[in-house]
């Protein structure tokens, strides 16, 4: 009997509310000296070119028409070449690096207008490491990106959002925070604290990596929840056409929304850091054009 009320009491100590976590307790606000130029309290706003001011003031900018058919539609075709005959064909390929393997998607995430604007924003050559290929949401609630970075990235850091389709309100749009980026950093050690030891040595089954960020969403979003309610900030949804991109800060309060089932989201997104900020990816490879980006081990099945 004592036996079973031990598991019973476990079972509902486990199932009880997490204790309330304030933003304020995962975040904190960097050294300025070690922020990017238009991040810095000093930032001088006279000179600054229109999407500057955008991303200083915003944390986004938003290019209509962008990237051409003629660098989008080869990537487009060599993507819906996998929804016939593979395990995800909407969730797209489950290895965030497959860019390896894929000079058409290469080509979209380096196209070298686009490369040249992140540079002026972020304030230095920009290395592309990750693409997320899903033609549905990603579902992930608010969230910045840096906390799941080194420390020592310090939102020298960028994400851009690339239509592949016109995006309909049913197929739940990207969404942010305008001004967000102004908000503490969240910190991955702050928010692993906050994490049991089974959640924090978890492993995707597809990918082997750790998932801790999935677990700390139980208390990451209702922190984020009551900071935008405090802030009393607007919510701003990312309705695109073909070609439309968003570049966003690394500390941008953004999600994907809920979209209806089975309805397809056709885009392309992809992160890139600062070139002398990420001393933990030393392997490079440059393109044709002179663009440069990560190099990892290829992954199997492209």
């Amino acid at each position: 009997m004592r036996e079973l009320y031990t598991k019973f009491r476990g079972f509902l100590q486990s199932r009880a509310p997490a204790p309330a976590v304030k933003f304020s307790d995962l975040s904190e606000f960097p050294d300025p000296a070690h922020l990017p130029p238009l991040d810095r309290p000093d930032v001088r706003l006279e000179g600054l070119s229109p999407d500057q001011l955008a991303w200083h003031q915003d944390g986004v900018v938003i290019k209509r028409g962008f990237i051409p058919d003629s660098i989008l539609d080869p990537y487009i075709a060599r993507r819906a070449a996998i929804r016939a005959q593979d395990a995800w064909p909407l969730t797209g390929w489950p290895y965030g690096h497959c860019y390896v393997g894929i000079p058409e998607l290469r080509a979209v995430a380096l196209y070298p207008p686009l490369m040249q604007l992140m540079t002026g924003l972020v304030g230095e050559e920009m290395l592309f490491h990750l693409a997320l290929t899903g033609w549905v949401t990603t579902e992930r609630n608010w969230h910045q990106d840096d906390y799941l970075n080194p420390p020592f990235v310090n939102t020298w850091y960028a994400a851009v959002w690339i239509a592949l389709d016109t995006v309909l309100p049913e197929a739940g749009p990207f969404e942010y925070v305008p001004g967000s980026h102004r908000w503490g950093l969240l910190r991955g050690e702050k928010i692993r604290s906050f994490l049991t030891e089974e959640e924090l040595s978890r492993r995707s089954p597809y990918t082997g990596n750790n998932q801790w960020e999935k677990y700390a969403e139980r208390f990451v979003t209702p922190a984020i929840e009551a900071e935008i309610a405090a802030c009393r900030q607007p919510v701003v949804p990312f309705f695109a056409n073909k070609g439309d991109v968003l570049i966003w800060h690394g500390r941008l309060i953004h999600r994907g929304s809920k979209g209806q089932p089975g309805v397809v989201r056709k885009s392309l997104i992809t992160h890139y850091s600062g070139v002398n900020h990420r001393q933990d990816m030393a392997l490079r490879a440059h393109d044709e054009n002179g663009q440069c980006y990560a190099v990892f081990d290829e992954p199997p099945d492209l």
